[in-house]
């Protein structure tokens, strides 16, 4: 097998374009995710990936465990029939952590962007202008976690696809079901649901029945939510209860918790909450 010496090779100059340009992935339809794990579980939660690039000298079995998953047509991305493995040659090292920001193997994965999501079921978190990319693949990893079955972002938040969402999320987009960036005003018109807000001075959630689906929406790190949602008179607010003296959490965590407790809620008997 050849390996890649040159830090100029097209490969390489194609996966730092991915890695760095959310216009690029969209175009393509890939991304780039790096190290063993997060391959292993993108690949365990049915993610599709065309090309494994490993380092020299190492040999972490992806593309065995790809052809056990049974790969399928991801949407309209035909992806190739079996896994390409490129090596690149130790003196690179160094520059292959740079592309995906983190170190081990990358993957060219197969990105799956749905169309706006229609009036369906299921649970849909909208992410409003959430800008940090570690609290953004927390969040869909925790959305996963609890059976959240759509994430929606608005503008101004951090791309989903970027290596430092999909490393946060470990595996979680393949779960979900992701879509294209949307304004409130467009979106949530269409949505006729259950609106729910995360907000510190809403309704404990502890003293609400959130067992009915509808839609989650998670506002920014400080700013918190958009002047667009909350001007909308049909979004319910629900708080996190704290102690006194605590007046916010990390959005991720904050968000943790209220799709906890609504998993919660469901799993018990339906005279109780």
């Amino acid at each position: 097998m050849e390996v890649i010496r040159s830090r100029h090779n097209p490969l390489l100059r194609r996966l730092r374009q991915l890695a760095d340009d959310p216009a690029a992935r969209r175009v393509a339809q890939r991304c780039v995710i790096q190290g063993e794990r997060l391959i292993r579980d993108w690949v365990a939660n049915g993610g599709a990936i065309e090309c494994l690039v490993e380092l020299e000298g190492t040999a972490p079995d992806v593309r065995a465990e790809a052809a056990s998953q049974g790969q399928a047509s991801a949407g309209p991305v035909e992806p190739a029939a079996a896994v390409a493995r490129v090596r690149v040659g130790r003196e690179l090292s160094s520059a292959l952590d740079r592309i995906g920001g983190a170190s081990g193997p990358l993957a060219l994965a197969v990105v799956l962007e749905h169309a706006e999501p229609g009036a369906g079921g299921g649970d849909v978190l909208y992410l409003d202008g959430i800008q940090d990319p570690g609290n953004v693949g927390t969040i869909l990893r925790a959305a996963a976690a609890f059976g959240v079955v759509r994430v929606v972002p608005g503008p101004g938040c951090a791309d989903l696809w970027s290596p430092k969402v999909l490393r946060a999320a470990m595996g979680a987009h393949p779960r979900l079901q992701l879509h294209a960036v949307a304004r409130w005003l467009d979106f949530g018109a269409r949505m006729h649901r259950i609106l729910r807000a995360a907000d510190p001075d809403g309704t404990p959630a502890d003293q609400l029945d959130l067992r009915l689906p509808g839609i989650w929406i998670l506002g920014a790190e400080g700013r918190g939510l958009s002047l667009e949602v909350r001007s909308d008179p049909h979004v319910g607010r629900v708080a996190v209860p704290m102690v006194h003296g605590v007046d916010s959490l990390n959005a991720a965590m904050a968000q943790g918790i209220l799709l906890y407790e609504q998993h919660r809620q469901r799993r018990r008997p339906s005279s109780a909450v």
